[in-house]
């Protein structure tokens, strides 16, 4: 056997064996969110690692969300609902969680949705197209003496929605779950809607702070929920600090392709775009 076949089988045996290896750690870090006894049954111990946007997909993304958004129509009942066949994702919470708020950062249009410091500003079902491409509704907000506003309207639209791809729940990690997203989540639960959890005002707790809340919301959403998309989002406002900007800017990069790939609106990007990410189907 000639030295250069040697070298051939060696450096063969070598990139077999880093392949191998390599495999057998990303199925280890696949599963580390999970628990098991036997390796035939699986328990969800946390929501999976979602690995960090590239930058071709943040661009992306803020670029799909940098055009015009428009407003469209505003309804009491769930008979009024535009008659559009685009895809439609929904935001919902606790009243001044910052739904309004978060839509205008979304689309770089702090005109394009009414804000008030007065919980229970939104009463009615408001629909804005993004480019003809996407429609985004911002529902009323549930509690502080606004159940009336958001019970009938808010499951009439959620169960009859046929172009409803998802629904966010924004949920202030200050304040934790409280017992009105959890009975909003147990009727979703039951009515097999999809739903994912954006926990908005993150700049005002500590990186601690944050990540402990975060941590227990977490927990329950495990134990308890059944139909939520197992990644938890975050928002904030953006400081003067540039770590705080940075964060912010990656976050609502982040809500933003999350919206996009639950719309089923997918980029053309190079083939070097990582291959794992959460399924989108509802």
């Amino acid at each position: 056997m000639t030295n250069i076949y040697k070298s051939l089988l060696s450096k063969r045996w070598l990139h077999t064996s880093l392949t191998n290896w390599q495999r057998k750690q990303q199925l280890s870090v696949n599963l580390q969110h999970l628990s098991t006894k036997d390796h035939k049954s699986y328990t969800l111990e946390s929501f999976p690692t979602v690995p960090t946007l590239q930058p071709s997909e943040e661009k992306w993304a803020n670029k799909m969300f940098a055009r015009p958004a428009t407003f469209i129509k505003s309804i009491s009942q769930s008979q009024q609902a535009p008659e559009i066949n685009l895809p439609e994702v929904a935001f919902v919470g606790r009243s001044n969680v910052g739904k309004s708020t978060l839509i205008n950062q979304l689309t770089n249009n702090h005109k394009l949705v009414k804000t008030s410091s007065k919980p229970g500003h939104t009463k009615l079902l408001n629909f804005f197209d993004l480019t003809g491409k996407l429609t985004l509704v911002d529902m009323p907000g549930y509690g502080f003496k606004s159940k009336t506003e958001w019970g009938e309207l808010i499951m009439d639209y959620l169960t009859c929605r046929k172009q409803l791809k998802r629904l966010f729940i924004l949920v202030d990690p200050t304040a934790g779950l409280k017992e009105t997203d959890r009975t909003l989540m147990d009727m979703l639960d039951q009515q097999a809607l999809t739903y994912q959890i954006i926990l908005t005002k993150r700049d005002r707790l500590s990186v601690a702070a944050y990540e402990a809340s975060k941590q227990s919301i977490e927990t329950e959403l495990i134990k308890n929920a059944i139909c939520c998309y197992p990644q938890l989002l975050s928002t904030g406002m953006a400081r003067r600090s540039k770590k705080n900007q940075d964060t912010v800017a990656h976050d609502l990069a982040q809500v933003r392709w999350s919206i996009l790939d639950a719309a089923g609106i997918k980029p053309d990007l190079p083939s070097t775009t990582p291959q794992f990410r959460p399924s989108s189907s509802t």
